[in-house]
């Protein structure tokens, strides 16, 4: 776990049988053409390392796709619908923190006639410390039943509940489940719902993709009457084209014409992966999604429109053992490109995507082809794209962000750049030393933090003797090393000492004899932060930040005034104390705005975001939206990127922390980004809090369907 090659002899071997498959170095070739391989001098080993994996799930027969749920973004149909929101709250189906993952079981729920094969989607907790041992048939009563402590949840499975017909009963696939055999899960956090590719009667048979509400069901007033919330087989091909960009509901509403498909293509195989590429270019606004079936063909739905086709049969391969997945992944920026794992070539396809302002169309395509890729039949970001509004999904990269590749042939973990390069490699250990072998990797998925990697595995693992199936964790990892633990107990650059004098100040009430006013907001910390950490919603601890307008020019400028930018609510007058200002709004001031204080968990953890994390975000979101990194001038003239307060304002967790004393409470620290000569901290408050606050994690929630 700390040597580069500490399976030198095992690395040697696999290079030598690697080299009697492909070239050594790396090999873009067009797509469908012969492999251009290179007697150039070999590309540099990646690094090797060893991950111990921990099992989170047993008892997960004939599992595949596993997906963090994520966060879904505002304006989106979650958060807008009251009811569809709760299902996001913490043990809730839909929590950010849990994962999907489908099964090819019903864990006892009763199938639905003619709805096909029996699977499900589980929504699971992975945050325990114990493993969980699902049982076979806690789903027996229907719906979306638990098992007992909430850590497993049934969101949608082949039964009744969640047949098409519930919410759609004239589509043509009324009588499919949102779940059959499920093989891939992608999710549209962005402005959508979680999809999910079925495999009803196996590789040869017709395939389908479902959208899915909270409730688990085929989503209610679909824009496809077709469809419904179920894409199948031939049945949900296109029929109508937008005749132009629609400026209204009304104009929406007529703005569809009679159409054959654009481009031929159906779900007439079993559909292995699937993959969010955004809003359709047509203007309308609607998700499109990419599908790859058995066959190795790759489609598009339209969620309103239905099926095109994308690329043709046999531009992928299966392995030659049905691996479950073919795994995808989208780039949208700034040049769309879409990988789709090709286990049978040991290469992962690249198309280069270009629209027609109807639909996505392939301008180029490309292969990667590189020794380390052992029947690779799963791939997924490094670091997700959570933060763009337009494109956000666990399936889309973000700026500058790494592949991982799940390698089926050999058990191991590849990361590779964009254009190929493989720069770290990883090989899997079980409880017990046993070595994650061939044929056992089914997926994997990369948490929201890009610290930790999740994968399925089939078969049984050491210690659970006839549980089918498993879910396990490892460590994310680079060609620096393995990440280390992302909660640790207590921050290790502080000593406890420190910790607790900072949590003593931070639930410290003070007075003016310890420091406090003459203007202030409250007399401690822990009362807008309550838990202590968390945030308040309670009017009274809203910061008001107040400036002026030029009622002509619009342009904005700070007012001169010692209560402002920040205009405190309260005054040592009111203790008592004689000369001090009154806690009144400057006369100059005519506009203003309330901010909410936040939640301090893990707000240690943004200062060790990698610069190059921050910068990768600066591009444009494709909506004419474009951020920038906040470049802060410290007081001695080093310039560093900003990471706290508004606008990103502040570039250290010190002077955060000296920020709110000074503002919120009236004490002003040495440690302030601007200090004053007469501060009334010398650094030791900050500081203490400081180490406090990088200890601070969420308190742990009780499971179950009341947990807020």
């Amino acid at each position: 776990m700390s040597d580069s090659y500490p399976l030198a002899a095992s690395a040697a071997r696999a290079q030598s049988q690697h080299w009697r498959r492909s070239a050594l170095a790396l090999a873009l070739v067009l797509c469908g053409g012969p492999i251009q391989t290179s007697r150039a001098q070999p590309a540099a080993l990646p690094a090797l390392w060893h991950l111990h994996a921990r099992v989170i799930a047993v008892g997960l027969p004939g599992v595949a796709g596993v997906r963090q749920i994520g966060r879904f973004h505002s304006g989106g149909p979650i958060p807008a619908n009251p009811e569809f929101l709760l299902q996001t709250d913490s043990g809730r189906a839909l929590d950010p923190q849990r994962l999907m993952v489908a099964v090819a079981s019903n864990f006892g729920a009763p199938p639905a006639a003619g709805g096909g094969a029996e699977g499900s989607v589980l929504s699971l907790d992975p945050r325990g410390n114990r493993t969980i041992v699902i049982p076979p048939r806690f789903a027996q009563a229907g719906g979306q039943a638990r098992n007992a402590d909430g850590t497993v949840q049934v969101y949608s499975a082949q039964s009744a509940s969640f047949l098409n017909s519930r919410h759609n009963a004239g589509a043509q696939t009324a009588a499919f489940a949102a779940t059959s055999a499920p093989r891939y899960v992608s999710i549209n956090n962005a402005f959508g719902r979680p999809w999910i590719a079925n495999a009803s009667g196996g590789p040869g048979a017709a395939g389908s993709v479902s959208v899915v509400d909270p409730d688990g069901a085929p989503l209610a007033n679909a824009p496809s009457d077709d469809a419904g919330g179920v894409f199948a087989g031939d049945a949900t091909r296109r029929r109508q084209v937008a005749r132009g960009y629609a400026s209204n509901l009304l104009a929406k509403a007529f703005n569809h014409r009679a159409s054959p498909q654009l481009t031929p293509g159906s779900l007439s195989h079993a559909v292995l992966g699937t993959a969010f590429l955004g809003a359709s270019p047509d203007g309308s606004g609607l998700a499109v999604f990419a599908a790859v079936t058995a066959d190795g063909a790759i489609e598009q739905i339209h969620v309103q429109d239905g099926v095109d086709g994308l690329a043709s049969a046999a531009s992928v391969r299966r392995s030659d053992d049905d691996a479950g997945v073919i795994g995808m992944a989208f780039k949208w920026n700034p040049r769309r490109v879409l990988y789709v794992a090709d286990a049978g070539r040991n290469q992962i396809l690249m198309l280069r995507l270009e629209d027609d302002q109807r639909q996505f169309r392939v301008a180029s395509s490309a292969r990667i082809s590189s020794p380390w890729l052992n029947q690779p039949v799963d791939l997924a970001p490094a670091l997700a794209e959570i933060a763009n509004p337009g494109f956000a999904s666990h399936t889309t990269l973000a700026g500058g962000s790494d592949l991982y590749v799940a390698n089926r042939g050999d058990g191991s973990l590849l990361r590779l750049t964009q254009d190929g390069v493989a720069t770290a490699r990883a090989v899997i250990e079980l409880p017990g030393g046993t070595t994650l072998g061939a044929d056992r990797i089914r997926a994997l998925a990369v948490s929201a933090d890009a610290r930790r990697v999740w994968l399925t595995v089939q078969g049984e693992v050491p210690g659970f003797v006839g549980q089918e199936g498993a879910l396990i964790e490892v460590n994310a990892f680079d060609a620096g090393g393995i990440f280390g633990d992302t909660a640790p107990t207590v921050a290790p650059l502080f000593d406890r000492e420190l910790v607790a004098a900072g949590e003593n100040a931070f639930r410290q009430i003070f007075t003016p004899q310890t420091g406090l006013g003459p203007l202030f907001n409250e007399r401690s910390c822990v009362a807008c932060h309550p838990g202590p950490g968390g945030a308040s919603t309670r009017d009274e601890h809203f910061a008001l930040r107040v400036a002026h307008m030029n009622e002509v020019t619009g342009r904005v400028t700070p007012i001169d005034h010692p209560n402002s930018p920040v205009a405190r609510r309260h005054s040592t007058l009111e203790l008592g104390e004689t000369g001090a200002p009154l806690a009144t709004l400057p006369r100059d001031a005519n506009v203003s705005s309330l901010r909410m204080p936040g939640a301090l968990y893990r707000t240690g953890a943004i200062e060790r975001v990698a610069d190059a994390a921050i910068e990768a975000q600066a591009v444009s979101k494709g909506d004419g939206i474009k951020g920038r990194v906040h470049h802060v001038t410290g007081s001695g003239g080093e310039v560093r990127i900003g990471r706290y307060g508004w606008k990103a304002a502040i570039a250290t967790l010190d002077h955060m922390v000296a920020d709110a004393f000074g503002n919120e409470l009236g004490i002003t620290s040495a440690l302030a980004a601007n200090p004053l000569p007469s501060a009334k901290d010398d650094g030791r408050l900050v500081r203490a809090v400081s180490a406090y606050l990088r200890t601070l994690s969420a308190p742990a929630n009780p499971h179950g369907p009341d947990s807020r």
